[in-house]
């Protein structure tokens, strides 16, 4: 008999229980207890679905945004870049989503992607710092017009010559001719076996896109590339795009959207081969496409 009245009274208390819940939930009860706290509790909840549905908005209209620029691409970008030798060049933990997408845009643009090139993971590692000091040491006699000491900064050098074969601007074309006109396949080679570099080096550049990923490297290679011919457009999230990036001899392009922001970085690629070093972030058209 104990045990049955034991579950009787369970039961009514579990019951009572939910009672109170469904009372205190709506009703005067629930207001008479938390008064003022409950209105304020209803008009967060009210605040709360109206940001949810602007949320939801705002998600509909970027999406049909990247939708329309996706689908006039081949339009915006026609002629852009006509015979242009484009080198994509990937910094250390550069997102492989910006790369694929600058790689699609570039064709439409008319532009002659001669090189897609990487550092390799190596590059900033600590346990090969003292490899890559005495490399640097070993191939900075093979460079041509660089004065640089530091390893990082000498390294950088070597991948953009060895990547396009180039001299830095005001270089003596005698100097270039007596390092030899195989100087940067040689530094290439040495740069893929060390693991520093990975792909398929440039024959010719006359412009190059970076894509940011690791800040110091990323500066690092935006420092060397600033020195040659060949214009650079340092592509990236808005977190990528450093201070030390961001600078007055480079352009950027800042997105969190690649359908869109790649778009922009092609057409940033042909101001710089005008002369523009222009610096655009989420929302901003490039002059050069001529839209609003």
């Amino acid at each position: 008999m104990s045990d049955g009245r034991t579950r009787l009274v369970s039961a009514a208390a579990g019951i009572a229980v939910l009672a109170t819940g469904v009372v205190l939930g709506s009703g005067p009860l629930r207001a008479a207890l938390l008064g003022e706290t409950g209105e304020r509790i209803d008009t967060l909840e009210s605040e709360l679905a109206v940001q949810q549905e602007r949320a939801s908005d705002a998600e509909d209209r970027a999406a049909t945004a990247a939708g329309y620029v996706d689908a006039t691409a081949p339009t915006l970008l026609i002629d852009l870049l006509p015979g242009t030798a484009v080198v994509v060049v990937a910094a250390p933990g550069a997102p492989e989503d910006v790369v694929a997408a600058l790689e699609q845009r570039l064709p439409l643009a008319g532009a002659e992607e001669t090189g897609a090139v990487a550092l390799g993971e190596s590059w900033d590692d600590d346990a090969t710092s003292q490899f890559r000091t005495a490399l640097a040491e070993q191939v900075a006699s093979s460079l041509v017009g660089v004065d640089a000491v530091e390893p990082a900064a000498v390294l950088a050098h070597a991948f953009v010559q060895g990547a396009t074969g180039a001299a830095p601007t005001g270089s003596d074309r005698t100097e270039v001719g007596d390092a030899g006109t195989d100087r940067g396949a040689v530094l290439w080679d040495l740069l893929v076996e060390a693991e520093l570099a990975e792909g398929e080096a440039a024959t010719r550049a006359d412009a190059i896109l970076l894509v940011a990923g690791r800040k110091d490297a990323t500066a690092a290679l935006a420092d060397a590339f600033a020195a040659y011919d060949a214009p650079v457009t340092v592509v990236g999230s808005a977190g990528a795009i450093t201070a030390q990036t961001r600078r007055d001899d480079v352009a950027t392009v800042a997105s969190s959207d690649w359908t869109l922001g790649s778009v922009s970085a092609v057409a940033t690629v042909s101001e710089t081969l005008a002369g523009g070093r222009p610096h655009y972030g989420d929302g901003d058209v490039p002059a050069v496409l001529g839209v609003s």
